[in-house]
């Protein structure tokens, strides 16, 4: 506030120009500048041009009844063409015309901020040619919505200026033409100009000597203009609630298809990581069976050594015969030649017993050595005959155990093979199961979204309903406010026309007393007029009273209807929104019955690695105790062996 004070101070300064209290006052009056009933100067008038031009404080500015000069008027609108933040300006009562008004269609040219505009009780229609450049202007400006013109003398011409100035502007909402001149020619441009127009709802045209006939037109029209502005805010409503509507289902679909792909992406990494652990068993079990195969292939060269063994025991056995063969043969031949030396003896006793006695005692006793030693020959070859039988049945054994670790492993291989497979196969039809809830749930979820949709038109056939119905009441209304105007204006013509009787009698009775007082005749002749112009005054303020009354009521009623309606639209949005939420509280127990699935599947993999972990160590166990077994087995092949050799006569110990 002191800044706008100050600035005036230094302008008025500046250009040599009193200060005024009522300015001063105005001044501090917050964003509203009321100047109304105030006398200023010239001077005055440019600096608060200027510092409107300057200043972005005031909404609001008003010049009510200052009878304003031309100078001061253009001063204040050229200013006002560099300004920005002005919303309402009210020249009421200054009697602007001809170079005023061309300077008004000059600051609407250049200003593109004012909406309320007041030109009451002015004389804009007294040239024609200046108010047609004001209404050039109105068509050009795109923001001033309300337009008070009222006992302003506007005639025909300006009649059809105004008409074009409707057909042509799209901004216009409210423009008030009462107590003027327009007649009924008037009345038909401006039809003709409404006839063009959808933006405008207020008309008002009381005092303009129009007919009946052009005014309900007018009002019709008026009228249409007002549902047409209904139904587009309706229109744009039901559409940005539909958008929003719309966006928020999508970032609900949305956000349901990355759960669904969320899911389906850990339900694959779940799958992966199952598949991997089944690879990897699969590997283990190849790593065991190659580990098997290794140790079978072991088995086969130890059973080959031990064939081989068996071959060179067998070669042995076959010296030891031969080596047997010869010890009979020399045992033959030596009973051959004690037979022929008992013979010799047996001649050569005759001659001398005596004599050789002790030669016969030894041979007796080299024969019986001979005989032991062909007894433990025959023992030890019954010896060799068991210890190669045992080692046949134990080869035999061997390989009869070789075939049925082969047979197991190959068991145990088909087993795994065929789990592996069944695993693989149980995953696929998981999967496709699957995949299969997911698309009957996104074909769900689009038969809801159709049927929303279906819903929706329903409501918007609904509306529309509802909105004939309105119009209906409306017509019935406004013929019902048509009545009570027409009552009201005879009710007022009759206390006029009362008035004016009684005044006519008081002027015969002042004419009847001339003689005697002149001077009592003038003063009562003026107050008469005065009377006049004060029911004039009051006759309009009624009429406006009783319009606003009329607009308040029709605000009203549109507000309840815009408030019913309002309020069904939240009932039927709030319907829909516990609907939604009834279907996706049907949806958790499926999406938790999936879940506790999902969980069952995790603790049978669990369950199924455990087993598998556990035959792994079963099989490690077995294969333990196998390798046991045989290296046992081996240790007594090996001690056999080597006893064998140890006990064999042609072994190198003994040959030692």
């Amino acid at each position: 506030m002191e800044d706008v004070t100050d600035l005036y101070k230094q302008l008025c300064k500046k250009h040599n120009i009193e200060l005024q209290e009522c300015v001063q006052k105005a001044l501090t009056g917050g964003p509203v500048l009321d100047l109304s009933s105030q006398t200023l100067d010239v001077g005055t008038c440019a600096v608060v041009g200027k510092m409107l031009q300057v200043s972005s404080k005031f909404e609001e500015v008003s010049f009510e009844d200052c009878l304003l000069k031309e100078d001061g008027i253009k001063s204040i609108l050229l200013g006002l063409c560099g300004n920005s933040s002005v919303k309402t300006l009210v020249l009421k009562g200054n009697c602007i015309q001809g170079n005023s008004t061309d300077a008004l269609a000059k600051m609407l040219r250049h200003n593109s901020r004012i909406v309320r505009l007041s030109l009451e009780w002015n004389n804009l229609g007294l040239h024609p040619e200046s108010f047609g450049s004001f209404c050039g202007a109105l068509v050009k400006n795109s923001c001033v919505q309300y337009l008070d013109l009222r006992s302003n003398q506007l005639g025909g011409e300006a009649a059809s200026a105004l008409a074009q100035v409707l057909m042509r502007n799209c901004s216009l909402l409210s423009l008030d033409l009462r107590w003027n001149t327009l007649g009924v020619a008037g009345g038909k441009t401006l039809l003709e100009g409404l006839r063009n127009n959808r933006t405008l709802t207020l008309l008002n045209l009381i005092g303009n000597s129009i007919t009946n006939d052009i005014i309900s037109t007018i009002d019709n029209q008026i009228s249409k203009n007002k549902l047409l502005s209904l139904k587009e805010r309706e229109y744009i409503g039901q559409t940005t609630l539909l958008k929003e509507q719309l966006e928020r289902q999508e970032q609900h679909s949305s956000q349901q298809v990355k759960q669904l792909e969320d899911n389906l992406a850990q339900r694959d990494k779940a799958l992966n990581k199952t598949i991997q652990e089944g690879e990897f068993q699969t590997g283990k079990l190849q790593e065991e069976l190659s580990s098997k195969s290794l140790e079978l292939v072991a088995l086969r060269t130890k059973y080959e050594l031990i064939t081989s063994a068996l071959h060179l025991n067998q070669e042995r056995v076959s010296v030891l015969e031969e080596r047997n063969c010869t010890l009979q043969e020399d045992l033959k031949s030596s009973q051959e030649s004690a037979t022929l030396e008992k013979s010799k003896l047996k001649e050569a006793l005759d001659s001398a017993r005596a004599q050789h006695s002790e030669e016969v005692h030894a041979l007796h006793t080299t024969i019986t050595q001979l005989q032991t030693k062909i007894g433990e020959l025959t023992a030890e070859s019954e010896k060799q005959k068991q210890q190669t039988f045992d080692l046949k049945e134990t080869t035999c054994s061997l390989q009869a155990e070789i075939k049925g670790l082969k047979m197991e492993c190959d068991a145990l291989r088909s087993k795994e093979q065929t789990k592996h497979k069944e695993m693989m196969k149980n995953v696929e039809k998981q999967h496709s199961a699957e995949v299969h809830q997911l698309k009957m749930d996104h074909q769900q979820v689009e038969t809801e979204m159709r049927g929303k949709l279906a819903s929706i038109e329903a409501w918007k056939a609904e509306a529309q309903a509802e909105v004939a119905s309105l119009q209906v009441q409306l017509s019935t209304e406004r013929s019902s406010s048509q009545a009570q105007l027409l009552s009201l204006k005879k009710h007022l013509k009759a206390e006029h026309f009362a008035v004016v009787r009684g005044l006519e009698e008081q002027l015969q009775m002042m004419e009847e007393s001339r003689g005697d007082a002149e001077e009592r005749l003038r003063s009562q002749v003026a107050a008469n007029s005065a009377l006049r112009a004060t029911n004039t005054k009051l006759s309009s303020h009624i009429h406006a009273l009783n319009n606003d009354i009329t607009e308040l009521q029709a605000k009203v009623e549109s507000r309840e209807g815009e408030v019913k309606v309002a309020e069904k639209r939240i009932r039927e949005e709030f319907s829909a929104q516990i609907e939604d939420l009834q279907q996706e509280c049907k949806q958790i127990p499926k999406l938790n019955s999936i879940i506790s699935e999902q969980k069952r599947l995790i603790t049978d993999l669990e369950h199924e690695s455990d087993l598998h972990k556990r035959e792994a160590k079963l099989k490690e166990e077995e294969m333990k105790k196998v390798r046991e077994d045989e290296a046992r087995r081996v240790a007594m092949l090996h001690s056999a062996f080597v006893s064998y050799f140890n006990s064999s006569p042609g072994s190198p110990s003994k040959l030692n």
